[in-house]
C-alpha cells in the first residue's frame, strides 16, 4: 500500500512480458541492466506498477524529426 492510502498494482514477471512481447530474461535484464524496480517476498517477484511506468519514463526516446520538416526547417 502506498503512503496516500490507495492500494498499488503489483504485476507478475509474466503479464510484464505478455505486455511488451519479450522473454523473462528481457525483464530480468532489465532488472539487472537498466534499472527497472522488481520486489521478492519469499520467493516472489513482482514488479510496482508505478516502477514499470518509472522505468518507461526514464527510457522514451522521441521520435526523429520526418525528412519533409527537417527540409522546411532549413528553408
Amino acid at each position: 500500500m502506498s503512503t496516500n492510502g490507495t492500494s498499488e498494482r503489483f504485476l507478475r514477471l509474466s503479464e510484464v512480458q505478455r505486455m511488451f512481447s519479450v522473454s523473462r530474461s528481457t525483464v530480468w535484464r532489465w532488472h539487472a541492466e537498466r534499472g527497472l524496480k522488481v520486489v521478492t517476498i519469499g520467493g516472489v517477484t513482482r514488479i510496482r506498477e508505478s516502477d514499470l511506468q518509472a522505468f518507461l519514463k526514464r527510457h522514451e526516446t522521441q521520435a526523429a524529426p520526418s525528412p519533409v520538416t527537417a527540409l522546411a526547417d532549413q528553408a
